[in-house]
């Protein structure tokens, strides 16, 4: 699989990729509006804070319009980070992990986040690029959430701490389901990047729990099966094909088994 990123129109031409930003974006098309609104000069903005804050792009990438966002950059083979999750020594992935938790902490503080859906990582000579910078996430043009979902994805897009529970546990994830006995290399990355009492809001407590109990899996204390039971009643696509009414129910209804699972 190439790496090119899952949320932006790409045209290869020779040893180059095109990409603008399309409404293919699981938050919709106001939030892409909102995030390329400041439109080329923005994009320059928010290159820069990820380079300032040592983040790896694609080679030669630049800004190519603003109607649409357009970027260009060096065509790059793969395999995306999620890929590499199933083939490559676990020890190199928790590595490839680790420098990506380092670049989110790095960037909190600034107007720029980075987006750590693994499929939008390739690496190159064993360390991850960030190829998908499509629709930029800048927090300080973000419109303010109108439903539960964006809620939840205003907070998984930009509140440092649950950006970082969302990358251990999906990378958790990705390795328990390809050789659960290789996700106790994540274990270390785990100790490292800082987690803590989340947020009473509920995305927070779901990407808290999602990770607590990926650490556990990995352990060996439960059973892998639990992990992706949870991720599947937590899944944030799931959650987004729901209507308002049932997104309640949904959040009602993972509370109650939090609580049950403390007892």
């Amino acid at each position: 699989m190439s790496c090119q990123g899952e949320f932006s129109t790409h045209r290869r031409a020779g040893t180059d990729v095109t990409k603008f930003a399309n409404g293919s974006h699981p938050a919709g098309g106001r939030f892409v509006d909102a995030m390329t609104s400041t439109g080329a000069a923005g994009m320059h903005s928010y290159l820069d804070s990820l380079q300032s804050a040592g983040v790896r792009l694609a080679d030669d990438l630049h800004v190519v319009s603003s109607r649409p966002l357009t970027v260009r950059h060096r065509w790059m083979p793969g395999p995306t980070l999620l890929d590499d999750s199933s083939q490559s020594d676990p020890t190199a992935f928790a590595e490839a992990i680790a420098e990506i938790g380092h670049w989110v902490c790095a960037l909190e503080g600034t107007d720029a986040r980075i987006d750590t859906n693994l499929a939008n990582f390739c690496l190159e000579n064993g360390r991850p690029v960030l190829v998908d910078v499509l629709p930029p996430l800048v927090p300080s043009v973000c419109p303010t959430p109108v439903t539960r979902f964006e809620e939840l994805f205003d907070v998984l897009c930009f509140d440092t701490p649950v950006v970082l529970d969302a990358l251990i546990s999906y990378a958790l994830r990705a390795l328990l389901s390809a050789h659960p006995d290789a996700a106790r290399a994540l274990l270390p990355v785990h100790e490292e990047i800082p987690t803590g009492a989340p947020d009473p809001g509920f995305p927070a407590l779901w990407f808290h729990a999602r990770r607590a109990l990926a650490v556990r899996a990995a352990k060996g204390e439960v059973d892998v099966a639990s992990v992706h039971e949870f991720f599947a009643l937590t899944s944030v696509l799931g959650f987004k094909q729901l209507d308002e009414f049932h997104r309640y129910q949904r959040i009602r209804s993972v509370a109650r088994r939090l609580r049950e699972s403390q007892r």
